[in-house]
């Protein structure tokens, strides 16, 4: 039986080892038993026995992350998520015929990812989300004073010529930026690997912008399919609050309650919950910079929704308030 592979990233520390066995179980939680057969899990990390201890229960191939490894995987660069599209490359060329479903450490599911498993249909590809076009990205992250990244983005792309597949391409400032923390790819999307390495290199050594690899595959993946969301069915809680927020949630679960995890309907309603914690937390969050930062009409809009998504929570007026009060 020709297999699908479920890819994970996971090193450094305990969090991000915890992250994704939380990944993991909720990508089984959710999955149908006919689909669960026909899918290889595999976990590119530095620590396979701490995955081990933990997911026993799951057929799971480790790869060792030696330290040679993850220096290769940088190439030339300093820039660590370029081992993402290294491990992305590793299976295609292990398992060349198989398609390739990888997934954040900072995500979980919210719902079945069947549309997924069973949609790596030639000239299709998933993502987590579309986010904004390159001249609204600078809008945004220039109010949050990260301009310069996008700015230098947009002025490497504009009138070059790129190859992509094989094609001469252009890109421009009205493309979109798609988050990267779902990456579904068909099996023939392997030939345009060595297009991303290059565009990954070319975007961060050109701008600095810490989603680089995402760029590259955006593009790529504009380019070459026709891209389908995932955010009804995958959070991605990328932002650094939400980050501290599920930490500590995980965190507790270890090691006394994480075999509670294994009861399906347990977990469902569980990450439903989640979901709305973590969205209100980063409504929040984007209120509370805008005012900080006297960005009035971006803030008052994330205030009102704040309220308008928790209307009892105490210790959101708080941090809003704080947010405007003058420096002493």
């Amino acid at each position: 039986m020709l297999k699908k592979n479920l890819v994970l990233l996971s090193y450094g520390r305990i969090s991000e080892y915890q992250r994704a066995i939380f990944s993991i179980l909720s990508f089984y939680s959710w999955s149908d038993e006919a689909d669960l057969k026909k899918v290889r899990t595999i976990v590119y990390t530095d620590d396979p026995s701490f995955f081990r201890k933990h997911l026993s229960h799951i057929e799971i191939e480790y790869v060792m992350l030696t330290n040679e490894l993850l220096m290769e995987m940088l190439g030339d660069s300093d820039y660590i998520h370029r081992r993402k599209v290294g491990v992305i490359d590793l299976t295609f060329k292990k398992y060349p015929a198989g398609h390739l479903l990888f997934i954040d450490s900072d995500t979980f599911f919210i719902g079945n990812p069947a549309k997924i498993l069973n949609g790596f249909s030639t000239g299709t590809s998933f993502m987590h989300k579309r986010e904004y076009n390159f001249e609204e990205g600078l809008q945004f992250f220039s109010a949050f004073n990260q301009g310069k990244y996008p700015k230098a983005f947009i002025n490497y792309i504009s009138d070059r010529d790129f190859v992509v597949n094989g094609k001469t391409e252009r890109f421009s400032k009205h493309d979109y930026s798609w988050n990267s923390g779902v990456l579904g790819l068909n099996a023939a999307f392997s030939a345009c690997i060595p297009d991303v390495f290059k565009l990954t290199d070319e975007f961060y050594v050109n701008s600095q912008w810490f989603i680089s690899e995402q760029l590259a595959f955006a593009l790529v993946l504009q380019k070459t399919t026709a891209i389908v969301p995932t955010e009804e069915l995958v959070l991605h809680y990328w932002g650094k609050r939400q980050k501290v927020l599920m930490d500590a949630f995980i965190g507790d679960l270890f090691p006394d309650q994480i075999n509670e995890l294994k009861e399906k309907s347990y977990f469902r309603s569980l990450t439903y919950k989640l979901k709305k914690n973590v969205e209100d937390d980063l409504v929040l969050e984007q209120a509370v910079l805008a005012l900080s930062q006297k960005h009035w009409k971006y803030g008052l809009r994330k205030s009102l929704q704040v309220i308008l998504r928790n209307p009892v929570r105490l210790t959101s007026y708080k941090e809003l308030l704080s947010a405007v009060k003058p420096e002493s």
